[in-house]
């Protein structure tokens, strides 16, 4: 679920630098260069990402610029994977290789050639496969240049990040609860060393 329905878990990030000057002209154009694109049913890739709309997945133009909502941008990251199950690609493409050696009278095939028929298969079978979409809100704080992506995945969120570089031209570094503490402690004058006293607790622990 995302941030609008439900519960949503979510990893925050700080953005290291701040947004140009320009950025209410600017950003539009980097958001459409890394919109959402459907993948091609004619290619062999598997997967797609990019920026759709929070309230629609469907939308990519973002007529109205409405993912600026000061002092906010709120954009929803799109994930389109299909995949063809292996022992189906095995089969398809072991029919595909005996086929071809009726037709061509041939006892057996190079390396090269399976490949190739293997590639061929899969792009066929990639036709067929409905693309499974998933998307994960991304909430930006423009003044306290904090981010919050709803995933917890670290893979997914190594590569948000990275997506978030390449559109937005800004680094993000994850924020562990201890450098949340030490944000506090510093904003009211506290000594950080104090910090290096916590220790875990298991909050499940029976204390009576």
């Amino acid at each position: 679920m995302g941030f609008l329905f439900g519960t949503a878990s979510f990893s925050r990030f700080l953005v290291n630098g701040k947004p140009p000057k320009n950025y209410e002209e600017e950003f539009p154009i980097r958001i459409a260069q890394n919109a959402f694109r459907k993948l091609d049913e004619n290619s062999d890739e598997e997967r797609s990402t990019g920026w759709v709309n929070v309230m629609d997945i469907f939308d990519n133009q973002f007529p109205n610029r409405d993912y600026f909502k000061d002092p906010y941008l709120v954009l929803s990251w799109r994930v389109d994977t299909r995949k063809v199950p292996n022992k189906a690609l095995r089969q398809c493409s072991r029919e595909a290789e005996d086929k071809i050696k009726d037709l061509e009278n041939l006892e057996w095939l190079s390396k090269k050639r399976r490949q190739e028929i293997r590639e061929g298969v899969l792009v066929q079978l990639l036709k067929r496969v409905i693309p499974l979409a998933n998307t994960y809100d991304m909430v930006w704080s423009l003044d306290a240049q904090t981010v919050l992506f709803g995933s917890t995945n670290n893979r997914l969120c190594g590569e948000f990040t990275e997506f978030f570089l390449k559109t937005f031209d800004l680094n993000l570094t994850p924020v562990f609860p201890y450098i949340m503490a030490s944000q506090a402690l510093e904003s009211q004058g506290s000594n950080l060393d104090i910090l290096d006293g916590l220790h875990p607790i298991n909050l499940m622990e029976d204390t009576e």
